[in-house]
């Protein structure tokens, strides 16, 4: 197959200049695998950080106890009380968790009785009276808890009805009505679908993935051991601080020997910020490393395209003086840069699916999509071209006396 003529200079002229243009086209490919992952690896980030609570995360406060004795129901009874009369505070309920809280109701369960068919491994919710309405949870379908289901436990709620996000009813019944549906706890604890919730974030979205991050359930509960001492209360935002430091002195004024976790505690927002911390500085470190990598590969095309105008100065002097405008020079380099980066984008294609192989292997990230290797060959593509503009600007400007004199 004949190569276009316009080819045939410009591949010369690259063979001439082998152990370089390897060098570029090794740093390119290198270059492309690992911004294709990073920006993979950066967008599901990002995606984790765009996830709706469910829940209004600035209007809730959350008290995490730790300690408890014998007389745990009544006295946690006494402490929601005195919560509830605190000045700022709306409305509270006792609560085992809330987005972004420590998870204490995550358990596996069974579509059926025989236990031949497992559900999957999701988190309850249970609370005292008015915890839903607290939660802002809504009802799509079905019903509510009835005042006579709020009953005491001591490891889960007894056998009755339960409430199931959408997200997860969906996947666990795909098509189909989940009212009347029930899930079983092991033989004797089983529990039937009377409403559909509102997606609601379970305590730890991040338990697996990003389809899963709604795998919650809700149960009623009395105040009791098997509840813990957590508390959720309705504030108004601009009063969370003050109402915070109230409720542990009233907490502490019922029982000097519950220790509130601070870590734990605050609202929802705080709660928010401290889990995806981690997330926030992989996002920036991530991004770091791509503007970090395009700078070297844009400085060492850069630094390349300017050896080779040097180089050249008789080559352009010539085709200047055969009529090649400062159009054709510049379109020159262009095209001899984007074969370059072409030649490594190939390239690294194969090292990126590798990279993410090994990655998956080794540290559990998602699959690199498709659509990602053709925005990180756009990247490099303008990149290469911003790159030898400058160069190409300065050898379209040479004359072509100034260039035959300067060979």
């Amino acid at each position: 197959m004949k190569l276009p003529l316009t080819l045939r200079p410009m591949l010369a002229a690259l063979d001439r200049h082998r152990t370089p243009v390897a060098l570029i086209v090794l740093e390119i490919a290198l270059t492309f695998a690992v911004i294709s992952n990073a920006i993979a690896l950066i967008a599901h980030r990002y995606a984790w950080l765009q996830l709706d609570s469910g829940v209004p995360d600035r209007q809730l406060l959350y008290i995490r106890t730790d300690g408890v004795n014998k007389d745990a129901g009544p006295l946690y009874a006494t402490m929601l009380a005195r919560l509830r009369s605190l000045p700022g505070v709306q409305s509270a309920a006792q609560i085992n968790s809330v987005p972004f809280s420590p998870r204490t109701g995550t358990a596996g369960f069974y579509l059926d009785a025989s236990q031949r068919h497992f559900g999957r491994v999701s988190d309850f919710y249970f609370g005292t009276p008015g915890y839903l309405r607290i939660l802002g949870v809504r009802i799509i379908a079905g019903r509510g808890f009835a005042a006579s289901d709020y009953r005491p436990f001591d490891l889960l709620p007894a056998s009755g009805g339960m409430l199931i996000s959408q997200p997860l009813a969906a996947l666990l019944w795909p098509g189909q009505n989940p009212l009347g549906k029930t899930i079983w706890l092991g033989k004797r604890i089983h529990y039937q679908i009377i409403g559909v919730t509102a997606p609601v974030l379970r305590p730890h979205p991040q338990y697996e993935g990003l389809d899963n991050a709604y795998d919650s359930l809700f149960l009623p509960a009395a105040p009791s051991v098997g509840l813990g001492g957590n508390f959720v209360l309705r504030v108004a935002p601009a009063r969370q601080a003050e109402v915070l430091r109230a409720a542990e002195a009233a907490i502490h004024g019922v029982d000097r020997g519950l220790v509130i976790n601070r870590w734990a505690s605050g609202s929802i927002t705080q709660l928010r910020a401290a889990y995806f911390k981690r997330e926030k500085i992989m996002i920036g470190l991530l991004a770091g490393v791509v503007l970090a990598l395009m700078l070297v590969t844009g400085l060492g095309i850069m630094g390349l395209s300017g050896f080779w105008v040097q180089q050249r100065t008789r080559q352009i002097g010539m085709r200047r003086a055969l009529g090649a405008t400062r159009g054709d020079i510049l379109r020159y380099f262009q095209t001899e840069n984007f074969l370059l980066a072409t030649a490594g984008i190939v390239l690294g294609c194969a090292a990126a699916i590798g990279i993410n192989v090994w990655l998956m292997a080794h540290y559990a990230v998602p699959r690199l999509p498709v659509m990602y290797l053709p925005i990180g060959a756009l990247a490099l593509w303008l990149l290469g071209q911003l790159a030898v503009l400058g160069p190409a600007l300065r050898a379209a400007r040479v004359p072509p006396t100034v260039a035959m004199r300067s060979a």
